[in-house]
């Protein structure tokens, strides 16, 4: 079967790997792992776990893609094995953990109430103690959020935050 009736997966080996090295292909799961939705993520490894569990992968097809040249259908499938569960370990992965002031757990979308006065930078005006932040916007980061506050975009520690 043909990789091209896989789309996501095959715009994912032609746009990613075509113009990098084989001995980087962890990295180049990487990049792709910053830069993609976690939707996108999950479709391009359903549409990979598909394709290798093909019995008459196209060593021709897949090399063309991926511009990696593989001796044996055997070859090209370790490579695919290595691809998928590169992807597998992001979707599992280590979700950082993100906890206000009070230690509980924030998650996407939660509301925030700001413990301290806070300058911001560059800006005219300051966040006041008790200000309700709703909808924040977690950023693989620990200790800071980001979210909306009167229009513009904002970075927050996390320690001058409460869940509310």
């Amino acid at each position: 079967m043909s990789l091209r009736q896989y789309r996501e997966l095959h715009q994912f080996l032609s746009t990613y790997f075509s113009e990098s090295e084989a001995e980087n292909d962890l990295q180049t799961v990487q990049k792709f792992i910053d830069s993609t939705s976690a939707p996108r993520q999950q479709e391009v490894l359903h549409q990979a776990k598909l394709y290798s569990a093909e019995p008459d992968l196209s060593l021709e097809d897949l090399g063309t893609e991926t511009n990696r040249w593989f001796g044996e259908v055997s070859e090209a499938h370790e490579w695919l094995r290595q691809i998928i569960h590169a992807l597998e370990s992001a979707q599992t992965g280590d979700a950082v953990i993100v906890k206000d002031s009070n230690g509980a757990e924030l998650h996407e979308g939660d509301s925030v109430q700001v413990i301290k006065d806070l300058q911001v930078k560059g800006g005219s005006s300051d966040l006041k103690r008790g200000t309700l932040i709703k909808k924040i916007h977690l950023i693989n980061d620990p200790d800071n959020i980001e979210c909306r506050v009167g229009g513009s975009t904002l970075v927050l520690k996390t320690c001058f935050l409460k869940k509310v």
